[in-house]
This record gives C-alpha cells, sequence and structure tokens, in this order.
C-alpha cells in the first residue's frame, strides 16, 4: 500500500501527521513515533515498538536460521559481565 500526502514544517520544526497517513498506521494521539532517515535521504515515519517487541522480532526471524540465538545471548551477557563486572548497580 502507498499513501502519499503533503505537510509543511512549522518554524518549530513541527509537522502534523496527514489522517491519512496517522490511519494508515494506526497512530493516536500519545502514540511515539521514530524518524528513520536511510543513506538516501530519505524519511520513514512509523510507530515506535516497545524494544523487547523488536527483540523478539529479531529472534523470530533468526530462528529460521542456522543461528543459536541462545548462545549468543550468553556470550554477549559473559563479554559484558567480563567487560562491566557483572550487575553491579
Amino acid at each position: 500500500m502507498s499513501v502519499s500526502e503533503e505537510a509543511t514544517v512549522t518554524s518549530k520544526g513541527q509537522v502534523t501527521i496527514p489522517k491519512r497517513i496517522r490511519d494508515a498506521l494506526d497512530i493516536d494521539a500519545g502514540t511515539e513515533v521514530e524518524f528513520v532517515l536511510e543513506d538516501d535521504g530519505t524519511i520513514s515515519v512509523r510507530p515506535k515498538r516497545p524494544p523487547m517487541d523488536r527483540l523478539r522480532e529479531v529472534k523470530e526471524r533468526l530462528a529460521g536460521r542456522d543461528i543459536d540465538v541462545d548462545r549468543m545471548r550468553r556470550e554477549s551477557k559473559d563479554a559484558w559481565e567480563s567487560a562491566y563486572g557483572g550487575d553491579e548497580e
């Protein structure tokens, strides 16, 4: 689905996301969004998802490949503890 709308940037750098775009992305008042600037200069705007949801999605994508995500997690945790001394607050 491709939806194109125009908007104007205010002097404060604010832009109102057009209603058709908000509806297509299911964005309501209070929804956090993230702006992604691509290497080619295009900008994507999307609803911000909680970090754990994003990690689960990555794990699901990797599950079909020959990658041991749990081993990677353990190795990452071990490396973090070696570098920063564990769970000190």
